[in-house]
């Protein structure tokens, strides 16, 4: 665990986890630089994995106390619309769209389990045009982005350490894909 932002700078990995809101969790980074080091590790194109809110942050505009997040993908944090909160069990499934420069070949690269569904806990969704590498959405009617792949970026909508075996195996499969 970083206690300060230079211990970013040597890291090979960082994950941001999912607890807290959105414009706090910014408010916190910038006070204490871990926004720079955050952007210095994805200039070194270092892994970064974000979880819930830590995948939040990893977009432009975050609505959730209406601030600017991390900025490294385009897109924005908005409301659930009607103020709907995404609580409990969602099955998800891969976004199968071809995607300009990415190899198909190695799909799935995350999504390795036959359990696929996960436990999420959120009011706000995820909304961006950016390609990934690979995605996956709830499978209900208001498809959710559930997690996101895009070269050392991850990020994880729900929550894999209340997902039991299936979130252990995501976690897993998401090690095993950066290398670790």
């Amino acid at each position: 665990m970083a206690e300060s932002a230079s211990q970013i700078d040597n890291a090979d990995l960082a994950l941001i986890p999912g607890v807290g809101a959105s414009g706090r969790v910014m408010a916190q980074f910038r006070r204490s630089g871990f926004d720079h080091a955050l952007l210095r590790m994805h200039a070194r194109q270092r892994p970064i994995i974000g979880i819930c809110v830590g995948a939040q942050i990893l977009f432009g505009k975050l609505y959730e106390s209406e601030c600017t997040g991390l900025n490294l993908i385009p897109g924005e944090v908005a409301p659930i619309p009607s103020g709907e909160f995404n609580n409990g069990w969602s099955d998800i499934q891969i976004d199968s769209t071809i995607k300009e420069g990415f190899d198909e070949k190695t799909k799935p690269l995350l999504l390795k389990t036959s359990a696929k569904t996960f436990y999420f806990n959120h009011g706000y969704q995820i909304n961006t045009n950016a390609i990934m590498q690979e995605s996956a959405f709830t499978s209900d009617k208001k498809r959710l982005l559930a997690y996101f792949l895009q070269n050392n970026l991850c990020g994880i909508q729900f929550h894999p350490e209340k997902s039991q075996s299936a979130g252990l195996t995501f976690i897993k499969n998401t090690m095993k894909h950066y290398g670790f």
